[in-house]
């Protein structure tokens, strides 16, 4: 493990060097390209392709990023490996970096995020430029994750692998799909086994309790509370997507240009207002998890089926004016 992990460090204080060298320049460029491996940029951008631009793509990339991230988890508490700077402590990440670095390291969710959304664009779209730009954006964000020092190669390495692999399995799936009668209520049963499979291992797992200056360095009730909101997101992507494709029908193409800005507009300040209670009921103590599943629950179940059902409801009482 020593041999694995030595050359990856080195690699790390190299990033670090340069930092400091630098004085920090690029410091405040690679925090806002890691920001867009977070929640709230990926969230917006894929509500936009799915209500204004194409539902068929905006489906294929919610399944994407929902699968990818429960899938991510699940190697985090298989691994439960710490953070570099927990393996080194030569290792100084950028301080504001931090925060959101919290959990154990293996792999990066940013990472996954990264390709499961913007590889999963790249994958999508015909355009030769934008498919460059959304290449470089997804090496830029898994790059980002070593230079401000929170991840380790072999972290950020396994994401893109994973992300690529459920790029390719998602595709595949869909397609099945497709080709027969009730395959997505089977897809669905899926999701649901898989999720209880995760909740019912993090919970009887036995995670190590590791200390460094008197403090507990993972707290497995914090690791087992982070799987909560993305179970909430994967039950209510998979289930939106269900009521629309049999109940609702709803289609990004339809509306003038002008009705698409007003319909992304409005459903993006709802989901904003959904999304940042989550947030504080992770941050805050005494989190409630069960509370924290249906409202992550509710952002991916408003943002596949609800908002769409909503649209289509005034549309047709407008058109019968």
């Amino acid at each position: 493990m020593e041999q694995i992990l030595a050359p990856q460090i080195e690699y790390l204080l190299m990033l670090q060097n340069l930092r400091e060298i630098t004085g920090g320049v690029l410091d405040n460029f690679f925090l806002f390209i890691t920001s867009c491996g977070e929640i709230t940029i990926p969230a917006m951008v894929l509500a936009c392709i799915y209500w204004c631009f194409d539902t068929k793509i905006g489906t294929y990339l919610f399944f994407n990023w929902s699968m990818g991230t429960v899938a991510c988890q699940f190697l985090k508490t298989l691994g439960c490996i710490y953070r570099p700077w927990v393996l080194d402590s030569r290792v100084h990440p950028i301080d504001s970096a931090i925060k959101m670095a919290n959990g154990y390291s293996f792999p990066s969710g940013h990472t996954q995020t990264a390709v499961s959304v913007y590889g999963g664009m790249a994958k999508s779209f015909d355009n030769k430029f934008f498919k460059t730009l959304m290449i470089i954006l997804v090496l830029l964000i898994a790059f980002s994750r070593n230079y401000i020092g929170v991840h380790t190669l072999q972290d950020v390495f396994v994401a893109f692998v994973l992300g690529l692999v459920l790029l390719f399995f998602i595709d595949k799936m869909m397609k099945w799909v497709e080709g027969g009668k009730n395959r997505d209520l089977i897809v669905l049963a899926g999701v649901i086994l898989s999720a209880v499979a995760l909740l019912v291992y993090e919970e009887f797992k036995v995670y190590p309790m590791d200390y460094l200056n008197g403090v507990l360095l993972v707290d497995p009730d914090k690791m087992r509370l982070s799987s909560f909101p993305k179970i909430g997101l994967y039950f209510g992507v998979f289930g939106g997507w269900i009521v629309n494709r049999r109940f609702v029908n709803f289609d990004a193409k339809i509306g003038t240009v002008k009705e698409k800005i007003v319909r992304f507009l409005i459903g993006a300040m709802i989901l904003g207002i959904i999304s940042t209670q989550t947030t504080h009921l992770i941050d805050g103590e005494g989190a409630l998890k069960y509370l924290v599943t249906v409202i992550s629950f509710s952002s991916g179940f408003f943002t596949m089926a609800i908002y769409p059902a909503m649209v289509v409801f005034v549309r047709k009482k407008i058109l019968k004016k």
